[in-house]
């Protein structure tokens, strides 16, 4: 038998302790690790165990944090979280992960924890899920919106900058024609940077060649539809602040107080504002709204002539330096009423930590003695960072990222695209994935467990039958893309949408492998940022209308701009594009033309290729690269589930990237994959059940030349063919007629008239 520990870890990797462990003889701990079940292309395993107990000891209680004490707080230490630990055999170390506490039993007097462990894969996945995209630190994360800083990152690559800006066409044009302008070029983040800097900031190094290969690291991604910053960094800039003690106005420059900023409506929830000194910090770069509102109490108001007016000037010191004053005579007031109002707004651009204070003065006009004048209590100030980026401002680039956007999201759809498959190393923290195709080693480091097969138990050969008879893969449906949705219903198909169909013993239906994320994206002819007499050249669009007042299908930008469309994920290059005939297309950006152009293309089109066709249609597409080999294997390759006499050593030393070969029986005999190895236990020296998959050159699926992606067109109306009506009549009068139905892309028919 074996001696068995847990042993729980802080955050940093130190020791905090051994759990104690039940007698050994019935101590349930079994473990399962896996890497793919082909039986559901979207779906990635690591390493659990199923539930098991561990008795209510103090010094277990202790390194739980108390959870068995339901009145003990459960965010004090992370008592609710997850517990880093790793788990040793007879002195080795045979996984490292983490365990969670799920019950407390026997009641108030608790006789046991029930935990659960999780390893490899999925400890990374689950910190995945919890990441949002914009809490990470990008590389150059503070920009200035500019042409500078546009053409610097379009001339640089990764590691430097981890993000370009494209010209993508989404209407409503700010330059006129044949011209570009700033606010047209949004931060795009590149793929591989996402995911190498996500996975690091939860403490993984990854591990690919091909997510490090140079087309790859070209691949960016659109995340943020109207160029603002996400509203979870607006909330933290907020602060709302009031005056409790009425202030005499006087005629020098005076620091304004606001003590209040917790009395509702008045908020400082991210402690911005400093009460005491009446001093507000800036959390971020950029620029701020600041509204001052205040009502002003004129106590000789009744023997203020008429001809008399008053003013307010507003000023406003950043880091004592004046950075604002109101004009003179710019905020009249009436002197002759004893209660008036006047309202400020200022914008500023701040860096971090700027510190911002309010100082304010009054001037007079007219004869008759001054005003006297002060600020009544209740009047405020309110500031907040701007949503809306425009040329010249400060920000962050992962500001611009919406809150929503997980990292897992990003791993998910890079996953479901390129067939990722992932091995985490868990002692050296390394999470290596490649395409399916090239994530095995080669065979001659292959593990031979023929001697390990047990023989004397039955084994099973079975073949996979659970898909439905037809396999969609495609993108997220596009949302406020108007142009690409009526180019799907005039040509009656999904963009970049490919159905493979099974053999005739899968039961009929559709097994669908989409993307959550990112829709697919449509080229365009960008002659509205071409100069004049000049060759255009070919990018992407996000229109918001497909017809035009006409009703002909919109060719140049709609005048409206789109916003809030879904993410996208295309080829970046900076780089010549050329005619047929080998003429330089040229494009221009605030008057500065150039051959060298800043675009994005999702497939070739109009003689410019891209380096990945992101279409799962084409013979270049994504199915057949990274798909269709594996097809054939679902289709014809078999499963061999069998039991095998592993030692802790093996189960410590599984590299699931590593083929399986086994000898004997004949009928069994070749090289497989390991799917999962089931209910391993580390206390006995028994058997253990496996799950492998024949591993072969079968060759690849046929791809289906009919799928077609883009149209390559000028105007992409290629299939304009509708259902024709159809007329009943009885005798020589009409009774019903039919028509297509809108949007069904000749699959329906819907009745219009009836006698």
């Amino acid at each position: 038998m074996n001696e068995v520990v847990i042993r729980i870890l802080d955050n940093t990797n130190n020791v905090k302790g051994d759990l104690d462990l039940q007698n050994f003889d019935d101590f349930p701990l079994v473990i399962t690790k896996g890497i793919v079940n082909l039986d559901n292309l979207k779906a990635r395993t690591g390493t659990f165990t199923k539930n098991f107990k561990v008795p209510n000891t103090k010094n277990n209680s202790l390194l739980l944090s108390s959870v068995d004490d339901i009145n003990s707080r459960k965010d004090f230490r992370d008592a609710l979280g997850r517990k880093p630990c790793v788990i040793m055999v007879n002195g080795n170390e045979i996984e490292k992960g983490f365990v969670q506490v799920s019950k407390s039993y026997n009641g108030f007097d608790v006789d046991s924890f029930e935990l659960v462990f999780f390893g490899n894969n999925i400890d990374w996945v689950k910190g995945a899920a919890e990441k949002n995209v914009n809490s990470l630190d990008f590389a150059n994360n503070a920009q200035v919106y500019n042409v500078a800083n546009i053409n610097l990152a379009n001339n640089s690559d990764l590691p430097a900058y981890e993000h370009c800006y494209p010209y993508i066409s989404r209407g409503g044009a700010l330059s006129g024609d044949n011209d570009t302008v700033v606010e047209e070029y949004y931060p795009c983040f590149y793929l591989s940077g996402i995911i190498n800097r996500g996975l690091n900031s939860l403490g993984y190094t990854v591990n690919s060649t091909f997510l490090n290969s140079s087309n790859v690291t070209k691949l960016a991604c659109d995340l943020n539809g109207d160029m603002k910053v996400a509203q979870s960094v607006v909330d933290a800039s907020k602060t709302r602040a009031s005056m409790n003690i009425s202030q005499t106005i006087f005629n020098v420059d005076r620091q304004t107080y606001f003590q209040d900023d917790t009395t509702t409506p008045n908020n400082d929830l991210n402690n911005n504002y400093d009460n005491l000194i009446s001093q507000y910090k800036a959390p971020f770069n950029g620029r701020y709204v600041f509204n001052q509102n205040f009502k002003i109490f004129n106590s000789n108001y009744s023997s203020i002539t008429s001809d008399h007016n008053a003013y307010l000037i507003s000023v406003l010191l950043v880091n004592g330096v004046e950075k604002y004053r109101t004009g003179n005579r710019e905020k009249r007031y009436n002197p002759r009423l004893q209660n008036t109002d006047v309202k400020i707004d200022v914008e500023l651009e701040l860096k971090k930590d700027d510190l911002v204070i309010f100082k304010n003065q009054k001037a007079d006009t007219g004869s008759g003695i001054d005003v006297s004048s002060s600020f009544k209590i209740g009047s405020y100030f309110k500031v907040q960072r701007s949503s809306n980026i425009v040329k010249g401002d400060d920000f962050s680039l992962n500001e611009t990222i919406p809150d929503d956007i997980k990292l897992l999201d990003v791993i998910n759809d890079f996953t479901r695209m390129f067939n990722i498959y992932y091995w985490t190393d868990v002692k050296t923290k390394t999470i290596y994935l490649e395409p399916r195709d090239t994530f095995f080693l080669e065979s001659t480091g292959a593990l031979d467990w023929s001697d390990k097969l047990d023989l004397s138990n039955n084994y099973e050969i079975d073949y996979v039958s659970s898909y439905k008879r037809d396999i969609k893969f495609s993108y997220k449906d596009v949302d406020n893309d108007e142009w690409l949705k009526g180019w799907q219903d005039t040509n009656k198909r999904n963009y970049a949408e490919y159905t493979h169909p099974l053999p005739s013993r899968f039961g009929e239906g559709t097994t669908e492998v989409k993307l959550d994320l990112f829709s697919a994206s449509y080229a365009h002819i960008a002659t509205e940022a071409t100069p004049l007499n000049s060759n255009p050249f070919t990018t992407l669009k996000y229109w918001n209308r497909y017809l035009d007042d006409n009703d002909n299908i919109q060719i140049t930008p709609p005048t409206h701009r789109i916003d809030s469309y879904n993410s996208r994920i295309f080829n970046f290059r900076k780089t010549t594009q050329r005619e047929p005939n080998n003429e330089l297309r040229r494009y221009s950006l605030e008057g500065v033309s150039t051959s060298n152009t800043p675009y994005g293309i999702f497939e070739s089109y109009n003689n410019t290729t891209a380096d990945i066709n992101l279409s799962f249609t084409g013979d270049d597409g994504l199915f057949t690269t990274y798909y269709s080999k594996m097809l054939k294997n679902i289709e014809e390759g078999g499963r061999l589930v069998a039991y095998f006499n592993l030692s802790s050593t093996d189960f410590d030393n599984l590299d699931f990237r590593k083929l399986v070969y086994i000898d004997a029986p004949i009928q069994a005999k070749g090289y497989y994959l390991i799917e999962s190895v089931d209910d391993y236990n580390p206390i006995n020296n028994g058997l253990t059940k496996v799950s492998l998959f024949k591993f072969e050159n079968l060759g690849s699926v046929p791809t289906d030349g009919t799928q077609q992606g883009n149209n390559n067109s000028d105007d992409d109306n290629a299939d304009t063919n509708i259902l024709e009506p159809i007329f009943i009549e009885d005798g020589s009068n009409l009774i019903e007629v039919w028509n297509e139905i809108q949007g069904s892309r000749g699959t329906g028919y819907q009745q219009v008239f009836k006698d």
